[in-house]
Formats: C-alpha cells, structure tokens, sequence
C-alpha cells in the first residue's frame, strides 16, 4: 500500500513517497522524496494574489511530483497548501487552475488542520508526554499546539511565518538591533492573548518541527563540536538558541551561508531564529526538542491509517472489490471516501423514509460501486465509465451474485455523463424496480463522487433535511472544487428524489 503527499508552502513544496510497514500499525517506509523551492511568498501582488509567475512555479512543482507519484506506482499526489494559498485572495481559483493544468488539486487547509497534522508528525518522528507543545515555523505563519502523545488538543496559527517577518521587519543586511528589537516585539504582542494555552507547565515537553527548528539545531550541534548525523529527538536549550541568533544576526548573507546548518536558510534564518526564540521565551521555556517529523509526515500517517483501517474492517466480498481496485490501479484514497460518503447518504436518505431497497443490498453495492467506478482509467481516461462497468462484470468478484454484479457495473457505468436511461440496452434489460433502485443509488454515487471532486477526502455530511418537494444537504471540510462538483451531479438525484441545495458548514 504506497502514497504519495506533498504540502505547498509559501517557501518551498516537498513531496513524500512511503509504502506501509507490515506488521508495524501506523509506521511506513520512506521510497522517494523531492523538495521544490517554489518561494510562492516571492509572488504576491499588492493584493496579496498570487501572480501568473506564482502559478508557473507551482504548477511545475506539482507536474514533477505526479510524474514521480506514478514513476512509484502511487495513482495520485494528495496535496495540502498553507500559508501562501490560504491567504492569497484568488487562492482557490489558483487551486482549480493547477487541477486542470497539472491533474493535481492543491488542497488549501486551514492554520488549525495544519497544525493538527503537523502535531501527528511529530509524534509518530519524537516521544511526546501527555502535555506537549509544539511550535511549528513555516514561511508565512507559525503554529502552537498542545496535546497528548497522540494528538492535538489545542491549535492556534498566527500570522509570524520567517518570510513574513523578515519582510516586515529586516531591512539592512546584517539586520540592526531596532530592527530584530521590533520583530522581538511584534512576536510577543501577537502571541500575549494566547500565551497561557501554550504556557509550560510542570512535566510539559516542548518541540519545535521546521526547516528552520532542523537547521538550528544543525548549526548548535558544530557549535559545540558534535557531528550532526540526523538532528530528529535532538534537545537543545533555549540559551543555546540565543547564542546562535546573537552570533548570526551580525553577519551578512554570504558569511551566514558558511554556517554549518545554515547554508540554504541564510536569508531567512535571522528572522526564523529570532521569532522562535521570542515565542519560546513567551511561553516560558527553558529547552526543546527537535522533530523532522512535520506537516507532510501527519500527513502521510493519516492517510496510510486510513487505508489501513478500510481495508481491515470491510467483509470478505469487499475485500474482492479492494483487491480489484488495487488490481487496477484505482486511486484507493478516493475510493474510500466516495463509498463512505455514498453510505452515509444512503443512511440519511431511509432515515427520511426513502425507499432504497435492501438495506445490506443497498450498502454492498453502494460500497463496491464506490471503491471501482473509476478502474476503467487503466484502460483510457475517456469514456472510463463505460470502461469500468465492462471490467466489473468481467473480474468475477467474490461473494457477489451475478444480479449484483451488474448493479454495480451499472452503478459505476453511469457515475459521469449519461444519466440511465431506458434506450440503453443493460439498463433496459432490467425489472422495472431494479431500474427504479439502480437510479436512486446512481443518484447517491453520483452526489457523493462529486463531493469528493478534488481528491482531497475532507468532506464529511453533517446533515440532510426536506425542504418542501427539494432536499438541503449540509457538509463540512469541502473544498470549493467539491462543492462545485457535486452541484453538477446532483441531476440525477433530483430526478429521483427532487432537487438538492447544498449548505457547507
């Protein structure tokens, strides 16, 4: 089981490759790994929209992430964007631009997602306590979070990423006192009203996760005379932090690019060093340790845990369907999420009082049309409906009836494009309440693949509720490119049950 992630920055993107550890719960191994400096922050306009330039960057950062992604045998690149994208204005036109330019969907998450991922990271990279806080510095913006050994409990993002206060703050090269004196205090202004969420207490384990945090402790280490051969679970003093920014903030550019550690951060460094030393002395702390465990690697952990978990809980007939997605080459990220959406608007809908047939019917191959409708792209991306449906009659599914067979292989047959209709001959060779069940699960598939348009997986149905002859169905996490998605696929559902508005939460 391979997947491929990669997070978009507004200093750089970084793609990782990892197949999952057998007999190891949550662990994987690492198979490839690309870092693109795409400096996003370098191309914003005065409205803060990333300009055509940014777009160029981006787009052939996310073109070489496919290509390795498929080189791996990995169908598709789940990508999130931060501080560059969340922010820009037209960040979500952007998103939807990369779709088409580079069949890649930079998902945009939000500072509190980033820092919970980010959180997970670190605590599969470090040994993290039952009170941890983590202090993650990117480009744009620095997350806090507290929480247990597992997970985030609390999560605040704050607009004091290096980039943004180097360009705020430092000016001259080397930077003068006034001026690290006014980054020092634009730190801990923003970080007063939230400084006793992230106060150290007795026994609290404070990490710092960044290239930043990583190249810090690379140049502490040479300082005290030690060789640096991976610096994850490194501890360091907040004193030693002090001493490293004092020593650097003198220097100019070139001189600090001869620093061990610091060669490819020096125009940044100074104002990374010295907003991290200025938010741990907020928070009262005294050390810290170190994880290359980050946003990419939660990230990847999530996804794989996922993966995991679907695949150990189905029965043994949809264990048949995995193994012939996989089989296929199905994206089995989005397999998974098209049928867990298309369950739960099975539920929502006969909780209302839909009829929808056989309840354990209904959820089988609701549930297998999900994981397979798109198996047909092995064979060509055009017309890969009709593909899938001739390969799902064909792969002889386990545990399966041959009546089922061919609802599934309908189901998937009519997911795009066509709606069923009576001049197409499997559809036609049906009974008369199989065709009627057969349109309100294609309804159901298609609203639920729709919702899922973007590849990212975070929609979740909150809610779904009459409105005189139409339906409101309510969703959290969706990115504007489902929710889009969805909207257009909803024609069928109201032709089977009436129309659909969506509400996003």
């Amino acid at each position: 089981m391979r997947v491929a992630v990669a997070d978009v920055g507004t200093n750089s993107s970084h793609l990782l490759i990892a197949e999952a550890a057998r007999g190891d719960a949550g662990g994987y191994r690492v198979l490839d790994a690309l870092k693109d400096r795409t400096r996003l922050g370098e191309c914003l306009d005065a409205a803060g929209n990333l300009t055509p330039e940014g777009e160029d960057r981006l787009a052939s950062a996310l073109t070489r992430f496919r290509a390795l992604a498929s080189g791996a045998g990995v169908a598709e690149v789940h990508v999130c964007a931060t501080s560059a994208l969340r922010e820009a204005p037209n960040g979500p036109e952007v998103a939807s631009r990369m779709l088409a330019r580079t069949g890649v969907y930079p998902a945009i998450i939000s500072g509190v997602r980033e820092g919970e991922l980010t959180y997970l990271g670190a605590a599969h990279a470090v040994e993290l306590g039952e009170d941890s806080v983590l202090l993650d510095l990117g480009g744009g913006s620095l997350e806090f979070a507290r929480g247990n050994a597992a997970r985030a409990l609390d999560v605040l993002s704050l607009p004091l990423g290096a980039i943004r206060m180097r360009d705020a703050h430092l000016r001259a090269d080397p930077p003068g006192r006034r001026e690290l004196a006014a980054l020092d205090a634009a730190v801990r202004e923003a970080l007063a009203p939230h400084a006793d969420r992230f106060r150290v207490r007795p026994g609290t384990r404070m990490v710092l996760s960044s290239g930043t945090a990583e190249a810090a402790a690379e140049a502490i280490l040479a300082r005290r005379g030690e060789e640096a051969r991976g610096v994850n679970g490194t501890r360091l003093s907040v004193a030693e932090l002090g001493e490293l920014l004092e020593h650097v903030r003198g220097l100019k550019g070139p001189a600090r690019a001869r620093v061990p550690g610091l060669e490819r951060r020096a125009d940044t460094v100074v104002a990374g060093l010295a907003t991290l030393h200025a938010a741990l002395s907020v928070l009262g702390a005294q050390e810290f340790t170190v994880s290359e465990g980050a946003l990419r690697e939660g990230m990847l952990i999530e996804e794989l845990t996922r993966l995991e978990a679907y695949s150990s809980s189905i029965s043994a007939r949809q264990r048949s369907v995995l193994g012939m997605a996989e089989r296929f080459g199905a994206n089995l990220s989005h397999s998974r999420q098209v049928a867990a959406l298309a369950r739960e608007l099975l539920a929502r809908l006969r909780a209302l009082g839909a009829e929808l047939g056989a309840e354990g019917e209904a959820r089988s191959v609701l549930t297998a049309a999900g994981a397979l409708h798109e198996v047909g792209q092995i064979v060509a991306q055009s017309a890969h409906h009709k593909h899938s449906a001739y390969l799902i009659r064909h792969a002889e599914l386990r545990g399966f009836t041959p009546r089922e067979i061919e609802l599934v292989a309908l189901l998937s047959r009519y997911h795009r494009k066509s709606a069923p209709k009576s001049s197409h001959p499997e559809f036609a060779a049906l009974s008369a309440a199989d065709q009627a069940l057969v349109t309100r699960w294609v309804a159901i598939l298609r609203v639920a693949d729709g919702l899922d348009r973007s590849h990212a997986g975070a929609a979740r149905v909150t809610g779904l509720t009459r409105r005189g002859e139409g339906w409101q169905l309510s969703v959290q996490g969706a990115t504007p490119l489902d929710l889009e998605g969805a909207r257009e696929k909803a024609d069928v559902w109201a032709r089977a049950f009436g129309p659909l508005t969506l509400k996003a939460e």
